[in-house]
């Protein structure tokens, strides 16, 4: 029964690594034939000051942004402050035009179950799929309160890529000399978030009301992305600690932490 109840996991397993191979690749295709960039850039001055340092420190304030990009991962993923994380790795596949993305990961729940997730966005649509042993779908979302929080995850990983912050889908509004507040247009999507960035001028936080799951309900809870721990990966700066925070009233939950550990940008 054991070897059984394994092998039919090893083979929905490959049928999950099939369906984000195809995925990918067809999102991979859709950003190397598209524009690269909306014409409309925004130029340089009309920036609020921390994005226009942001620009320079990273060395990117005249680079093109670049048509699709691939991330390499592992971290935690945890559902409570009282129950122990699940380690994962990843692989993660961006492209510019169209808005998207695509994550797949590799979970073990339990020190022993395999745990597979995919999470994808693409443009406007947010859908996830979350089977145990490969089999069992746990989670299996699509709706409109998911399509707005794959798209803000979107956009604030977005950010991490400096290229992007002219974008003409994205319009900035000056708060403070470390924030600016951005308001995105993706289509129906309209998104609104405040972005932090550090005292070295590096991108910090992203920080927007999100939805999040409870029990089978939407609810819009204040959310942060972290990005820290700038560094090389070939030419290109870039933050290799993410962290995903709900803030809830009875205190903060991490919802996942991650190392990046492969960046792979094509750019025109």
């Amino acid at each position: 029964m054991a070897g059984a109840i394994a092998a039919t996991g090893a083979l929905a397993a490959r049928r999950m690594q099939r369906q984000y191979e195809t995925e990918k690749a067809a999102l991979l295709s859709r950003g190397r034939s598209g524009t690269p960039q909306p014409e409309g850039a925004a130029p340089l001055t009309t920036l609020p000051v921390p994005v226009q340092r942001y620009l320079e420190v990273t060395g990117r304030s005249t680079a093109p942004p670049p048509r699709v990009a691939t991330l390499r991962q592992h971290g935690m993923l945890y559902s409570a402050n009282d129950t122990p994380g699940m380690p994962f790795t990843a692989e993660q596949v961006y492209s510019s035009t169209p808005a998207g993305f695509v994550w797949f990961a590799r979970a073990t729940m339990g020190k022993v179950l395999p745990l597979y997730v995919r999470d994808r966005y693409v443009s406007g649509a947010g859908e996830m799929l979350v089977k145990l042993l490969g089999v069992l779908a746990v989670v299996n979302e699509r709706g409109p309160e998911l399509d707005q929080g794959a798209a803000l995850r979107y956009w604030g990983e977005m950010l991490a890529f400096p290229e992007f912050v002219r974008d003409p889908r994205l319009r900035w509004e000056a708060i403070d000399d470390q924030r600016a507040r951005l308001f995105i247009d993706d289509g129906p999507l309209q998104l609104e978030a405040v972005v932090e960035f550090a005292n070295d001028g590096y991108l910090a936080a992203f920080h927007a009301d999100r939805y999040r799951d409870v029990q089978g309900t939407g609810v819009l809870t204040p959310w942060s992305g972290h990005m820290r721990d700038w560094r090389l990966f070939g030419d290109r700066p870039f933050p290799s600690a993410w962290e995903a925070v709900w803030h809830l009233p009875e205190g903060d939950l991490i919802a996942v932490t991650m190392t990046i550990t492969h960046v792979t940008v094509e750019s025109p």
